[in-house]
């Protein structure tokens, strides 16, 4: 045990069971390598960025070959500069060839800005592994289906829906869920134990609050 690790436990019989706060430091550290993991091995891939990375990178490349063996005094000619720079400089910015360059140049950019910004909903959540060398996932429909059905389980619910919400941050299960009972009573809370113990069982890698709205006769 080194100096810094504290040592607590209790004694059964003439047995001391002990725990210790490197224990837990370890865990914790193990649970980060499965976050990462899983993180690695399930991310989501956007077609847009893996096409306008390298065509952004090549046009770059040329620019900066093209200005310095420009200032060398020997161009490299791989695009016609020579051109484009006479065009530009008999061209005015009122004239309509230059403003239509612009305005679909602008355009272009404007679309792959679109196309980056949203983000899409990951349709797997990873599980929770034994080993943090292993990664796991679970549908994000399967799981809405298995937790609805936990919530039909309760008695007096007719009707349940469950949808998983929320990324990194506030993470939770949203449930509604519909009884035929005048008068619910602590029904909310106990569909709120079903949902929440079926997602102990499933066990995701990141907990979720379960937060259940709950409808009723009132005839």
């Amino acid at each position: 045990m080194t100096s810094g690790e504290r040592t607590s436990g209790v004694v059964m019989g003439d047995t001391l069971v002990s725990g210790t706060s490197g224990g837990a430091r370890a865990r914790r550290r193990e649970r980060r390598r499965a976050r990462r993991l899983a993180a690695r091995e399930f991310r989501s891939v956007q077609v847009t960025g893996l096409v306008a990375a390298p065509l952004l990178l090549a046009a770059g490349f040329i620019g900066t070959l093209e200005v310095v063996t420009a200032l060398v005094g020997e161009p490299a000619g791989l695009v016609p500069a020579d051109r484009w720079s006479a065009w530009l400089r008999e061209s005015a910015w009122r004239d309509a060839p230059v403003r239509g360059a612009a305005a679909a140049v602008a355009g272009l950019g404007g679309l792959v800005l679109l196309a980056l910004l949203p983000r899409r909903r990951p349709r797997t959540l990873p599980l929770r592994a034994a080993d943090p060398l292993m990664a796991a996932v679970i549908g994000r429909r399967e799981l809405q289906r298995s937790l609805a059905a936990a919530a039909l389980a309760v008695p007096g619910i007719v009707r349940a829906r469950a949808r998983v919400r929320g990324g990194r941050f506030r993470r939770r299960v949203s449930v509604r869920a519909a009884t035929y009972y005048r008068n619910p009573a602590n029904l909310d809370e106990l569909v709120r134990g079903a949902v929440a113990s079926r997602l102990a069982e499933i066990d995701l890698l990141d907990p979720r609050r379960v937060h259940v709205r709950l409808k009723w006769r009132k005839d």
